[in-house]
């Protein structure tokens, strides 16, 4: 009886050493693993730090649609900033560089294998001159150019500080819906009151205050298309701040071929 039960023992002892010996054997794979990962990790480190010491200077190139003058300035104000190389180079600090430039609209920097730093630069275009301080970008923005504009065909816009994205968004909404009557907008003036100045090509003048102001353009293009383009010419401003009708102003001289009471009739 006594055999039997060491057997048993000695059968039940067996397992348990190989599981013990299965579980020392991955602890020391996976500590061989860490090891040799280290080691690659450490060399890979070595080797990019050596790289780094000896890589050249890296190679800044500035490309866009901007003018060989431009491309060179801009060379030179990054050569302070590009003093590492290809890995080095801070790329953040070219960004912060060339976006500093106020004529710069966006820009997007890269790195180009082996030794080149790539600057593609969108410059700022004039869409509209702004009071007699500048000029703005198609995003409302206001800047000032590195040369001067040549302004003949610019509208020229104001508003009140703060309003210059919403006074371009409006010059382009008033453009759009004088389209159909021919009439192009070349100056829009916002005063601090919300009150509209627009000056059309052909130099009539329109007033318009922020009241119902769907409406009183409505009016204005219906008489404008039915009694007032024939004598488009003779009008001085047409003031559209009424709240039932509108006021012609004709130039000084001119016969009144139509006048604001049989207008007002009209509507």
């Amino acid at each position: 009886m006594s055999s039997r039960v060491s057997t048993q023992q000695t059968e039940q002892t067996r397992p348990d050493y190989q599981r013990n010996l299965r579980l020392l054997w991955r602890v020391l794979s996976f500590v061989w693993l860490v090891i040799g990962l280290a080691v690659v990790g450490w060399g890979v480190l070595g080797l990019v730090s050596e790289l780094q010491h000896k890589a050249p200077l890296a190679i800044i190139t500035v490309e866009g649609d901007i003018s060989p003058a431009d491309r060179d300035l801009l060379a030179l104000r990054l050569r302070p900033v590009v003093q590492g190389s290809y890995f080095s180079t801070d790329l953040v600090a070219i960004r912060d560089a060339v976006l500093a430039s106020p004529w710069v609209e966006s820009m997007s920097v890269q790195r180009r294998w082996p030794d080149g730093i790539r600057v593609l630069v969108v410059e700022k275009k004039a869409v509209a001159r702004w009071g007699d301080k500048g000029f703005l970008s198609a995003r409302g923005e206001v800047f000032h150019p590195k040369d001067e504009y040549i302004v003949a065909d610019l509208p020229l816009l104001f508003g009140p500080v703060g309003k210059t994205a919403y006074v371009m968004e409006q010059y382009r909404a008033f453009n759009d819906r004088f389209r159909v009557l021919n009439l192009r907008v070349v100056e829009l003036h916002l005063t601090e009151r919300r009150t509209w100045f627009i000056k059309f090509d052909t130099g009539l003048q329109l007033i318009l205050d922020p009241n119902q102001i769907n409406d009183k353009l409505q009016r204005f293009l219906r008489l404008y298309t039915r009694e007032l383009s024939p004598y488009a010419d003779r009008i001085a401003s047409i003031d559209l701040r009424y709240r039932n009708g509108l006021a012609v102003a004709w130039k000084e001289g001119q016969a009144v071929p139509v006048s604001n009471n049989q207008l007002q009739q009209l509507q």
